[in-house]
C-alpha cells in the first residue's frame, strides 16, 4: 500500500499550528473511516485524532505522531506517537502520554496499549490522580471494559512526592490494587501503611473509599480517646447504605475499664425533608450491673400546604450518663414534636414538649415534665392599623400528685385581640397607638389554693412617641439620636392565675418597650406603668458602628406577684436602670453589653460578649453576673467569666485554650486545650478537657480525645492550602 503523509517543517509548524492541525483531522477522518468503522457496529467507537503528522505505513497501520490528541467521548489522550492496528483492533501509545476522564480521573504514563473507545488496555509505568486527590503509581495498570482496573507494585498517597523530598508524609504500599469505578471502592492486596517511610500497619488486604466516594459501605475512622472515668477507649464505625436515601452507623467501643458500648445512628432522606435516630447503649464499672443509655429523633419534613413538621427528642436512662460519655452539658434536656405554618399574614403552631433537669439539687417528679401548646395568629388591616386576633391553649403536668405547687398541673385557654397603628407627626415625631384585649380560662388540679375553674380578662392600651434626631459631623460619621417614651395603662379582672412560667423576669432592650414584656400567661404586667428610654447610635467611615440605651420603668404601684423584697429587676414601683450597648468593627471586633443597676447604683444582672478575629487569632470572652435570688429560686451568686483563644501558628498547626471560671467562688468550672496539625494529606486533633464539679456531675473528670484523618480518601479532600514542590 502506498504511503500517504501529511507533513510541515518545523518552521511551518510553529507558524501555522493550528491551520496544520485542523488539516490534519480532516484528513484522519478521511482516513480513519474504513480503517475505524469497517462495520456500522464499530462506528459508535470511533475516535477523532489531531496530530501534526498522520500517515498510513506499509503496513496499513494508521501512524499520528507529534502533539497527538485522541478525544472519544469524555476520555482525552495526548501522546507522542500513536499507531492504531486493525488486526489487533488497539491502539499502540507512547510517550509521555496523558488520559485523563474529565477532571475526577488522571493517568500520566510513558506507553499503553488501548482499545479503540480508549476505556480497556494496558498501561505501564504510570501515575493515576483521582479525583485531583489520591495519587497512585503503578508498574502496570490493566483496565477492562467493566470499569475495573487492577494494578501492580502501587505506591498511593495524597501528600505531595517532590524530587527534593521524595517521601510522603504517609503512604500505602501494595502488591496489587483493584479500582472498581462502578462502586467506588479501591482494595489493596499484601498491603503496607508508612508514616514518614517507616513501615507501621500490614495488611493482607485493605478497602479504601475512593477520593469523592461519601456512601461505601465499610468501616470509618476509628475513634480514640481518654477519658479519666472510663480509660482508654476506642471505636470503629461501621456503615451500612441502603441506597442513595438511607443509612444505618453502628459503633462498637470499649475501654480499658471494662466499659463496652454500642452506639447507633440511622438516617433517612425524602425529598420533602429526612429523620435522623440515634443512640448508644452501655455497660461500665461506675454503675456495675446496669445497662445505660440514651437516644435521641431529629426530624424536619415540609408538608402539603407550607406545614412543616419538626421535632428534636433526647432522652437517657439517668442524669449523670450524658456528661459522662461527653453527648452534651446541658443542665436541662428539652424536647419537641411541633407542626406548624407561617404565612404572611397568618402564624399556626402546635407542638408538644418534655422537660427533664439534669441538676442534682432538682426533684423532676415536682417539675413540669410535659407540655402541650396550640396558637394560631392572624393578621388583617383595619382603619390604617394592624388588628391581630390570637388563639391558644396550653396546659402542662407533673409527675407529682402532692397539695400545692409542688403538684399543680394547669390547662389554659385564652382569646387575644389587639390592633396597633403608626404615624408620624409635624416635626417628625412618630407616634403609635395599641389597644389589647385577652380573656384566660384556667383549670388547675393538685393546689387547693386555687378554685376551679378560673376565668380572668386583661385589656391595655399605650401611646408611643419615638423622636429621631439626625446629623453628620463633617468627619462623615452619622449620629441618630432617639428619645422614647410609652405609655401604658393595664386593667385586670377575675382572680389571680398560677405563675409557674414566669419566675425569672427580665429586663433587657427587647422587652423595655413591650406592649407585654412577661414571656408567660400566668403572671401578664397590670396597672398604669411609663418605659422611657433614650437610644443612641453612630456610624463613621472608618467601619465602627455604636449603638446605646439607656432606660427606666416607672408604675403607679408595684407588680402584683412579685415580692418586692427579692432582688429582681420587675418588681418594685421603679424597675432597675437598663443600660445596654454594642461595638462593632469590620475588622471583627464585637463588644455587647447590658447591666441594670438600682436606685443605689449597685449592679444587679451584667453580661458582657466580646469577640474579635483577626488574621491569625480569634478571641471570644463572656462575664455572666446574677445576685442569689429566692424568688428565682437561685441561692448563690452566679459570676462566671469564659473565655476561648485560637492561633493559627506556622506551617498548618493550630491552638486553643480557654476556661469557664468561677468568679464568686474563686474556682474553675472547666479548662479547655488543643492542638491541631493539618497539611496537605494529613489533619490531626487533639482536645484535653478538665471538668470539675458541676451541678450534674458530682465529681472532677479530665477528658483526652484524639483524631486522625488521612486526607484525599473518602469524602474528606485535601487540604487546599498545603505546601506544594518547589523549583
Amino acid at each position: 500500500m502506498p504511503r500517504t503523509t501529511h507533513k510541515t517543517g518545523t518552521l511551518g509548524r510553529i507558524a501555522i499550528a493550528t491551520l496544520v492541525k485542523v488539516h490534519a483531522c480532516v484528513l484522519v477522518a478521511g482516513l480513519a473511516a474504513p480503517l475505524l468503522a469497517p462495520a456500522p457496529a464499530r462506528a459508535q467507537t470511533t475516535a477523532t485524532v489531531m496530530a501534526d503528522q498522520v500517515y498510513v505505513d506499509g503496513s496499513g497501520r494508521l501512524v499520528a505522531s507529534g502533539a497527538v490528541e485522541i478525544w472519544q467521548g469524555s476520555v482525552r489522550v495526548t501522546a507522542e506517537r500513536v499507531m492504531f492496528d486493525r488486526v489487533s483492533d488497539a491502539l499502540d501509545i507512547q510517550g509521555p502520554i496523558t488520559i485523563s476522564d474529565g477532571p475526577d480521573q488522571v493517568v500520566m504514563a510513558d506507553a499503553a496499549q488501548l482499545s479503540p473507545n480508549l476505556r480497556a488496555g494496558l498501561v505501564t509505568s504510570a501515575r493515576v490522580v483521582l479525583n485531583q486527590q489520591l495519587q497512585i503509581a503503578a508498574a502496570r495498570i490493566e483496565a477492562g471494559v467493566n470499569g475495573v482496573s487492577q494494578m501492580e507494585a502501587v505506591v498511593a498517597s495524597s501528600c505531595p512526592v517532590c524530587a527534593s523530598d521524595p517521601t510522603p508524609l504517609w503512604e500505602i504500599r501494595a502488591d496489587r490494587v483493584i479500582h472498581d469505578d462502578n462502586t467506588g471502592r479501591i482494595q489493596f492486596q499484601r498491603a503496607q501503611f508508612r508514616f514518614a517511610g517507616v513501615p507501621i500497619l500490614y495488611a493482607p488486604r485493605l478497602n479504601l473509599p475512593a477520593p469523592g466516594t461519601t456512601r461505601l459501605r465499610g468501616m470509618l475512622r476509628p475513634e480514640v480517646s481518654l477519658d479519666s472515668d472510663l480509660g482508654l477507649q476506642a471505636g470503629i464505625p461501621y456503615f451500612i447504605p441502603f441506597g442513595d436515601t438511607s443509612d444505618l452507623t453502628l459503633t462498637p467501643r470499649a475501654s480499658s475499664r471494662g466499659m463496652v458500648s454500642l452506639g447507633f445512628r440511622y438516617r433517612l432522606a425524602r425529598q420533602n425533608g429526612g429523620i435522623e435516630m440515634g443512640g448508644q447503649i452501655s455497660r461500665d464499672e461506675l454503675l456495675p450491673g446496669r445497662t445505660r443509655g440514651y437516644g435521641y429523633v431529629r426530624a424536619l419534613f415540609h408538608l402539603a400546604n407550607d406545614w412543616v413538621l419538626s421535632a428534636d427528642v433526647l432522652a437517657a436512662s439517668e442524669r449523670s450518663y450524658l456528661e459522662t460519655y461527653d453527648i452534651t452539658s446541658e443542665a436541662r434536656l428539652r424536647g419537641h414534636v411541633t407542626l406548624e405554618r407561617i404565612r404572611r399574614d397568618q402564624a399556626v403552631r402546635a407542638r408538644f414538649l418534655g422537660f427533664y433537669s439534669m441538676r442534682l439539687a432538682d426533684d423532676n417528679d415536682t417539675l413540669p415534665n410535659a407540655a402541650t401548646q396550640v396558637d394560631a395568629e392572624h393578621h388583617h388591616s383595619l382603619a390604617g392599623g394592624d388588628l391581630t386576633l390570637g388563639m391558644g391553649a396550653t396546659a402542662f403536668v407533673r409527675h407529682s400528685s402532692l397539695d400545692g405547687v409542688q403538684g399543680r398541673d394547669v390547662a389554659r385557654a385564652h382569646v387575644r385581640l389587639s390592633w396597633r397603628r403608626s404615624a408620624i407627626l409635624p416635626g417628625g415625631i412618630v407616634a403609635t397607638g395599641a389597644l389589647a384585649g385577652r380573656f384566660d380560662h384556667v383549670r388547675v388540679d393538685d393546689d387547693s389554693a386555687y378554685p376551679d375553674p378560673l376565668n380572668r380578662q386583661a385589656a391595655q392600651a399605650m401611646v408611643e412617641l419615638r423622636w429621631p434626631w439626625a446629623t453628620t459631623t463633617d468627619s462623615g460619621a452619622r449620629h441618630v439620636i432617639e428619645p422614647v417614651m410609652q405609655v401604658i395603662d393595664s386593667r385586670r379582672n377575675g382572680v389571680t392565675l398560677p405563675n409557674d412560667d414566669n419566675t425569672m423576669p427580665e429586663l433587657d432592650a427587647g422587652n423595655l418597650f413591650a406592649l407585654t414584656r412577661s414571656s408567660a400567661e400566668g403572671a401578664p404586667d397590670d396597672g398604669a406603668r411609663i418605659n422611657a428610654g433614650l437610644r443612641w447610635a453612630r456610624q463613621d467611615a472608618s467601619s465602627w458602628s455604636t449603638e446605646a440605651l439607656v432606660g427606666r420603668i416607672w408604675r403607679r404601684d408595684t407588680l402584683a406577684g412579685f415580692d418586692p423584697a427579692h432582688v429582681q429587676p420587675l418588681g418594685g414601683a421603679r424597675s432597675d436602670w437598663l443600660l445596654a450597648g454594642r461595638l462593632s468593627h469590620s475588622d471583627g471586633y464585637a463588644l455587647t453589653l447590658r447591666m441594670l443597676l438600682d436606685d443605689d447604683a449597685n449592679v444587679t444582672r451584667a453580661e458582657t460578649n466580646f469577640a474579635w478575629a483577626g488574621d491569625r487569632t480569634e478571641v471570644s470572652t463572656s462575664y455572666l453576673y446574677l445576685p442569689a435570688s429566692s424568688f428565682e429560686a437561685r441561692t448563690v451568686t452566679l459570676s462566671e467569666w469564659s473565655l476561648d483563644v485560637k492561633h493559627e501558628l506556622n506551617n498548618g498547626w493550630r491552638t486553643t485554650v480557654g476556661w469557664d471560671y468561677d468568679v464568686a467562688q474563686s474556682i474553675f468550672a472547666a479548662a479547655r486545650t488543643g492542638l491541631a496539625y493539618s497539611n496537605e494529606c494529613l489533619a490531626v486533633n487533639l482536645t484535653l478537657a478538665r471538668h470539675f464539679v458541676t451541678a450534674t456531675n458530682p465529681s472532677a473528670s479530665t477528658r483526652f480525645n484524639m483524631r486522625v484523618e488521612l486526607l484525599g480518601i473518602g469524602g474528606r479532600a485535601p487540604n487546599s492550602s498545603g505546601r506544594t514542590c518547589r523549583a
